[in-house]
């Protein structure tokens, strides 16, 4: 499971408001809170038509209703990263563990290699599929 600790320190996206310059009877536009949330309202008297605000994602340029504060598309690949990069720190933790324990005679050096072998297959796997996200969203 990706703790989101670790999913909110990969973010490489923001949700930025989508407003609008003018009414389409060319006055300016003043921001309404309304109904629990903000939209955008004309300034003319008897005009005053009403605009949604929007948010848009700066990574993937998706468009959201203004109370969205996380990108869907996004989040799914950052939790796949999460994930994998999680996977190799805790494959790494248990084969310290398994390491210890042989030492201390809980497990056989069979048992042992196994776990690590284990371990370093699920790492080649999670290297390759970290490695193809980060590529696609160019992260460092």
């Amino acid at each position: 499971m990706v703790e989101l600790e670790d999913l909110v320190a990969r973010r490489d996206y923001a949700l930025k408001p989508l407003l609008r310059k003018t009414c389409i009877c060319g006055r300016t536009l003043n921001l309404l809170q309304s109904q629990s949330t903000i939209k955008q309202m004309c300034s003319d008297s008897y005009c005053r038509k009403i605009y949604p605000i929007n948010r848009k994602c700066t990574f993937c340029d998706t468009v959201y209703d203004y109370e969205e504060v996380e990108c869907k598309v996004c989040d799914k690949e950052l939790t796949k990263l999460t994930d994998a990069e999680v996977t190799l720190e805790d494959n790494q933790k248990l084969i310290r563990r398994s390491k210890r324990k042989v030492k201390e005679g809980k497990i056989t050096q069979k048992e042992c290699d196994d776990i690590i072998k284990k371990a370093n297959i699920e790492d080649e796997v999670c290297e390759e599929r970290a490695r193809e996200i980060r590529e696609k969203r160019q992260i460092d």
